[in-house]
């Protein structure tokens, strides 16, 4: 009977010690999406459908291999500045772990924020964009798919610039949002 105590108790610590307890972005979405101080959107695939939208081949491939994506914004307020810095500070923690890489880092005029990515560099599964604006607030984003490659991303972004796919459903999205 000693020898099954003495097993259940190595286990027991093996198993405790094997969890992470390093606080992770999906973690932090679910914490926060019903927080009333947060904005939070998940965007389905579904909105980005390739069945009306004019692309050639590999653009419908790029936008589907997205799956869907996630918003959060904090909007600034006089009353939660500290909960701002504080919000901020986790999140560039979490995406300073060895998760994530950098694919860029941006900022003018008050904006500061950093485009990163998890996965291998040409089968991304996962795109973060963290901004801050220091009189609006902050906003994460994640992009979330399947095989996204950083060529098929970046052609699907000119095909958005060109006016290719509509984004009218996260114009409305962006209007509803009152940063004021």
């Amino acid at each position: 009977m000693k020898n099954v105590y003495r097993v259940l108790g190595i286990l027991s610590i093996i198993l405790l010690m094997s969890c992470n307890r390093e606080p992770s972005l999906q973690k932090y979405f679910v914490d926060h999406q019903g927080d009333n101080d947060f904005i939070a959107v998940d965007v389905p695939s579904s909105l980005l459908s390739t069945e009306t939208i004019q692309l050639d081949k590999e653009e419908k491939e790029a936008l589907e291999s997205v799956k869907k994506i996630n918003f959060l914004a904090l909007p600034l307020k006089q009353s939660n500045q500290d909960r701002f810095e504080k919000e901020s500070t986790t999140i560039k923690n979490i995406l300073d772990s060895d998760t994530y890489e950098t694919l860029v880092r941006f900022g003018s005029n008050g904006i500061k924020g950093v485009l990163k990515y998890e996965g291998e560099e040409d089968d991304i599964d996962e795109i973060i964009i963290f901004a801050t604006d220091q009189k609006k607030g902050l906003a994460l984003i994640r992009v979330l798919g399947d095989n996204m490659r950083p060529e098929k991303m970046a052609m699907l972004m000119k095909s958005v610039e060109k006016g290719k796919i509509n984004l009218d459903a996260f114009k409305s999205i962006a209007d509803s949002i009152d940063f004021d």
